[in-house]
């Protein structure tokens, strides 16, 4: 295993810890164009979401209103009431990236899977490469916009839902996470997007970017800062123990 593979799992709170986790809470906001372009102008808005750690599983309470609470599993989500009876459920919801329909409006399923799957990644990250069968592989250090950044390569196994299973990972000198790169389907495998991950916050002693932006990547890493694809930012952070 690579020495800044090593490094990136210290600088964010440790195997040991994580592997103590049942679930990550926090109070998410998203937006940006990837939903305004689907008429969906700011769906989830201080809203508190419930990751697990061991398995792709995610509960957003409060959405797509009050008494509702929404739910992501890879094969399948769905909207339930207090009592939990479901009100609305998609089995393959993965169809949010293949219909035509799809590309030009969403609806609460869909808005759930994206999410969901979007925030089980965010919130599990860099974690997940400690999942049997993830790939990596240490690139050359880079120079972006007079920062030095290094670089690690990572294939996701098969068993992980992700809008990208091929990334590079940028850090720091220290091994904390400024950027994601990655070639996400939501834009038809054509358009390479970097994450930017700031504000690192701890909690509990494991180590998390509160706020991230989507921007457009150029050839050569520079991103494009005045075409914001998406947000994420994530307060009142919590570790749910075993």
């Amino acid at each position: 295993m690579s020495g800044l593979f090593e490094q990136i799992i210290a600088a964010h709170g440790g195997a040991e810890r994580w592997q103590g986790l049942q679930a990550i809470m926090a109070v998410v906001s998203m937006g940006g164009v990837e939903f305004t372009s689907r008429f969906q102008t700011q769906p989830l808005d201080q809203l508190e979401v419930t990751a697990s750690t061991t398995s792709p599983d995610v509960t957003i309470t409060g959405y797509p209103r009050a008494g509702v609470t929404a739910r992501f599993q890879p094969s399948r989500v769905w909207l339930q009431d207090a009592d939990g009876t479901v009100l609305e459920e998609r089995p393959a919801p993965a169809t949010v990236f293949h219909s035509p329909r799809h590309w030009f409006w969403w609806d609460a399923l869909d808005v759930t899977y994206y999410c969901g799957l979007t925030l089980w990644q965010n919130l599990c990250l860099p974690f997940l490469l400690l999942r049997h069968g993830c790939h990596v592989e240490e690139l050359g250090r880079v120079t972006v916009s007079g920062e030095r950044l290094y670089r690690l390569s990572i294939r996701l196994p098969a068993d992980v839902p992700t809008l990208s299973t091929e990334q590079t990972l940028y850090t720091d000198a220290t091994g904390l996470l400024r950027r994601v790169d990655s070639v996400p389907r939501l834009y038809g495998s054509v358009l390479r997007v970097g994450q930017q991950l700031e504000d690192n916050e701890e909690c509990d002693g494991l180590v998390l970017s509160t706020r991230r932006r989507m921007l457009p990547a150029m050839p050569g890493g520079h991103l494009v800062r005045g075409l914001p694809l998406g947000w994420i930012t994530l307060d009142d952070v919590r570790a749910i123990r075993r």
